[in-house]
């Protein structure tokens, strides 16, 4: 037989049978807790106040129009549909068919078939060689009255050396530059690439005349700046446990995750918002700012003007004054088609060429034929020895199609990579030319041979695309226009070009 073991336990019992007690927390001495802040130096307080009203006086001063672009207003265009737009952006497929048609009813057209449409893509196909198309209608006979709505030309402001954009917005006597002008090395500006652009993007070449535009007194209430997670605003109030302040590492590379953990751990709740209402396609100065505290007192001090006050600022315009800032109508959430044309650009080092290479023609991807390489030959090690196979010597290697080569040459006082042609060599040895690229990417704005700034050539190449946007105007108009971007490649293109080869025949 066998007994169970025997367990004691003791138990605390309860002193009493309400817990209200344990949940208020009660302090012996209430005193213990001012010596707590006295020893951590939180009396040591400056900020005895909180601002309970700010008095603003701003000027909003209107950006004008390009001069190129008068119809183009910066107040209700997007900036993007304004720089990035090209010279014949106007001319849609619909447009072309409906203007081509037109022209055909009105007996322009001396020889219809040598205005036909070609070359469409998609679901425009249909067209080739059926429908006449109005650009090449308006190209012969710009001045008839069929073409009255088409509107005057304009200058493309992509440069095709430094592959960027550059405009100059005039703005209270002052120039505001998107990419600016000289584009070369010793610029302030390395031009715009193409995608998002706003205030960052912009560059002034001085400063904006005193008492341009529209002034105005504005007073406003400031309230809390106040974040979700944010930590308490009452010192001793338990905190939220959905704050976790270790789950925001600090990130470089991301302004706003660090400017939060700042204002975290440096006064947090100190921090006051004062919005400040301006219209697009202004500039926003902030001529004087005059804050009244709960004490009914004034800051800054008489004796310390507000000019006083410009060591600090979060963001900066180059050439404009601290207290002044671009606001743009940007493309918010743009229907962004395919690309049209898609180039790679880069330096081949063991050809010692740079490449431009065409991706996509047309919304098509394009073939390029490579040299079929010799299957593997297998070779019994059994069997009785070969004889070496006879070698054929080859100066050099065949190219891909839609390979351009790009040499480095002096150039109109500069160093730039020049535009060249291939050669091919039929086995008769007549020399025959390559035909020239078909991308306009590739082609350049005046006459002559297309050529590439070296200092827009980042080691591992660039990838230029064209595609269609279309975004709304402030009105709600829609905008349309074809979108040239230049990105980073992550690995140079390399055609395998070789000179002197020698391979064997069999």
């Amino acid at each position: 037989m066998s007994r169970d073991p025997l367990f004691l336990r003791l138990e605390p019992t309860r002193p009493a049978g309400d817990n209200e007690r344990g949940f208020a927390a009660e302090l012996a001495d209430p005193a213990w807790m001012l010596g707590r802040q006295w020893q951590l130096g939180e009396h040591q307080g400056e900020n005895a106040s909180s601002p309970l009203a700010v008095h603003l006086d701003v000027r909003r001063v209107p950006i004008e129009p390009l001069p190129s672009r008068p119809d183009a207003d910066p107040r209700h265009v997007p900036a993007e549909a304004i720089v990035e737009g090209g010279a014949d952006d106007w001319w849609t497929v619909g447009r072309r068919a409906r203007l081509g048609a037109a022209a055909e009813a009105a007996g322009l057209l001396p020889d219809e078939h040598d205005f036909l449409f070609d070359g469409l893509t998609g679901p425009y196909e249909p067209l080739n060689g059926v429908a006449v198309d109005g650009l090449k209608a308006y190209a012969h006979a710009p001045g008839d009255p069929v073409f009255a709505d088409v509107p005057a030309p304009r200058d493309d402001l992509w440069h095709t050396d430094t592959l960027a954009y550059t405009a100059g917005f005039p703005c209270g006597g002052a120039t505001l530059a998107v990419g600016g002008a000289d584009g070369g090395p010793t610029g302030r500006w390395s031009g715009h690439d193409g995608g998002d652009l706003d205030w960052w993007s912009v560059d002034a070449d001085g400063a904006i005349q005193a008492g341009a535009g529209d002034a105005e007194t504005l007073q406003r209430w400031p309230d809390r700046f106040r974040w979700p997670g944010a930590p308490a605003a009452r010192w001793w109030q338990i905190e939220d446990h959905r704050v976790d302040l270790g789950g925001l590492p600090p990130d470089r590379a991301h302004l706003a995750s660090t400017l939060l953990l700042d204002l975290i751990f440096g006064h947090a709740d100190d921090w006051f918002l004062v919005p400040v209402g301006s219209a697009a396609g202004h500039v926003l100065s902030l001529d004087d700012v005059t804050i009244t505290d709960s004490f009914d007192e004034e800051w800054p001090r008489p004796e310390q003007p507000w000019s006083a006050a410009d060591d600090w600022t979060m963001f900066t315009v180059a050439g404009l004054g601290p207290r002044q800032i671009p606001i743009w109508p940007v493309a918010a959430a743009p229907l962004v088609g395919n690309p049209s044309e898609e180039v790679t650009i880069g330096m081949d080092e063991d050809a010692n060429l740079v490449w431009a290479v065409e991706e996509r023609l047309a919304g098509r991807a394009t073939e390029r034929a490579r040299p079929v390489p010799p299957p593997p030959r297998v070779v019994d090690e059994g069997a009785p020895p070969e004889p070496p196979p006879p070698y054929s010597y080859r100066p050099i290697t065949a190219v891909p199609d839609h390979w351009y080569p790009y040499t480095r040459e002096e150039r109109d006082g500069g160093v730039r990579f020049v535009q060249g042609r291939l050669l091919e060599v039929d086995h008769d040895g007549t020399p025959t030319r390559r035909d020239p690229p078909t991308a306009a990417l590739l082609q350049s704005q005046i006459a002559g041979v297309h050529a590439i700034a070296p200092w827009r050539l980042p080691p591992t190449g660039v990838r230029l695309d064209a595609r269609p946007v279309l975004a709304r105007t402030t009105t709600g108009a829609p905008v349309l226009w074809v979108q040239r971007r230049r990105q980073p490649l992550l690995s140079v293109p390399s055609s395998g070009l070789r000179f002197d080869a020698v391979t064997p025949t069999s």
